[in-house]
């Protein structure tokens, strides 16, 4: 009877994990209901065309429920510089997989491997959580790009830890590192659980992530061919929970991620003319439906700031 609660206790912890990412939806609560918290410190950049002023108001009148949320936004078209809130290494969930993606662009761009080789799915590539190449048959092949979208459209966890086998752990943080990305380290594979539970998390920040989704907005992140190779997968993401939700009209590249306790939303919002990077992180939030409610209104108030419609 004892080795059957352990086994329904773990089966039960493993089915929330998804995304490389325990989840947990919930029902919607009243977030009128919610009392204000104290704001966290800002980190705001130098002078610059950026209304902080209106930013700040609006990150202490929406972003305020207790979950702690750490914000980057620029707009491109109008300015070089960026407003970023409480920026800091934080856990990742998939948002390290962007990382992941340029290394190997990297990689191809100066001809240290061919992104159409054939990659081979074995039993041991095989993990839950998100994705669906756990369910296909041991010895199916594919090319690595398809390896690589699905990393991105789908978070999917058995094509992440593929790339990360055929590259390297190691080649990836050089890649990372190399490239300013200070508060970014892959720590682990997808699904490992026992780096888990010694504490060894990926981390990325919303700093980090703003000038990526930045240099690659500028086609400046690998090079132009395969930085639209990037932006392609990136506006085939298939969690359209968040940033899609909030602007349903608009073309949105970008990468999700969650744990239990967080959920994150980044990318290029495409706005007529008036493009957004924006990238939304958060930890211990209050619950995942409150955070997802505040991310999608804050995200359609920036976004309003050019386009007058809310």
């Amino acid at each position: 009877m004892k080795k059957f609660l352990i086994l329904a206790t773990i089966i039960l912890c493993l089915a929330t994990y998804q995304n490389d990412d325990f989840t947990v939806k919930d029902a919607p609560p009243a977030l009128n209901n919610l009392a204000p918290s104290a704001p966290y410190d800002f980190k705001v950049a130098s002078a610059s065309t950026l209304n902080h002023d209106d930013i700040t108001e609006k990150i202490r009148r929406i972003l305020n429920d207790g979950t702690e949320y750490s914000v980057y936004l620029s707009y491109p078209q109008q300015s070089s510089e960026a407003y970023i809130y409480n920026s800091h290494a934080m856990r990742s969930a998939s948002m390290i997989k962007v990382f992941v993606l340029a290394a190997v662009m990297e990689k191809a761009r100066d001809g240290e491997l061919d992104i159409y080789e054939t990659m081979t799915v074995k039993s041991s590539d095989k993990v839950g959580g998100a994705g669906v190449l756990v369910g296909y048959p041991t010895g199916a092949q594919l090319t690595m790009r398809e390896v690589m979208r699905l990393m991105i459209t789908e978070s999917d966890n058995t094509a992440t830890n593929m790339i990360i086998d055929r590259i390297g752990m190691a080649a990836i943080n050089e890649y990372i590192g190399r490239n300013g990305y200070n508060d970014t380290v892959l720590r682990r594979k997808m699904m490992d659980m026992q780096a888990v539970s010694e504490g060894r998390e990926n981390q990325s920040s919303s700093a980090d992530l703003g000038a990526f989704f930045s240099r690659l907005y500028n086609h400046e992140c690998v090079s132009y061919d395969y930085d639209e190779i990037m932006l392609e997968f990136l506006k085939g993401q298939t969690d359209r929970d968040c940033f899609p939700a909030a602007l349903p009209n608009l073309t949105i590249a970008h990468k999700t991620g969650a744990l239990i306790g967080l959920y994150d939303d980044g990318g290029i919002i495409y706005n007529n003319g008036n493009d957004m990077v924006l990238v939304i992180m958060t930890e211990n939030y209050t619950s995942e439906y409150i955070a997802m409610e505040r991310m999608k209104a804050f995200t359609r108030e920036v976004a309003a700031n050019y386009t007058g419609e809310r």
